[in-house]
């Protein structure tokens, strides 16, 4: 009677603690009025020690022991099946976007430096065209007098 604890089934979603992991458990029950099926996530801290070191993303079994804190009372005893890390592909991803967003505004820099430079050239030609035509308008005034 005396070894009878709990054990659960959970996927680890946070091992940033040293030695400790946060495990994540599933319930699924139907709604006792409405019948649909609704899902209850408990999360629980449990103690991770050095030959079963659990990684995020982990499906791991949970065992009942002795309280080791106010709120870590349950051992990780197994480690049913090696967990992909979502984050790292994730990380990945965004740095694949960042690169491809530089690369963007990049370009439009170069972009709008170049219409810019148009811009300030056909001001210019237009500066100096200003310039000969007022020129030329002063000497024919010239002449007129």
């Amino acid at each position: 009677m005396r070894n009878r604890r709990k054990v659960m089934q959970g996927r680890v979603v946070s091992d940033k603690m040293t030695k400790t992991v946060i495990v994540e458990i599933e319930e699924r029950s139907a709604h006792p009025l409405y019948g649909k099926v609704v899902t209850h996530a408990h999360r629980f801290k449990a103690h991770s020690v050095e030959p079963n070191v659990a990684k995020m993303g982990d499906l791991v079994k949970i065992t009942e022991a002795r309280p080791m804190s106010s709120q870590k009372r349950w051992l990780v005893t197994e480690i049913v099946q090696r967990g992909i890390v979502v984050e790292k592909a994730v990380d990945v991803e965004l740095e694949d976007l960042r690169a491809k967003e530089d690369a963007d505004r990049a370009a439009r820099r170069v972009e709008q430096e170049r219409r810019a430079a148009e811009r300030l050239s056909k001001l210019a030609g237009e500066d100096e065209e200003v310039k000969e035509s007022e020129s030329d308008a002063s000497e024919s005034a010239e002449e007129a007098e």
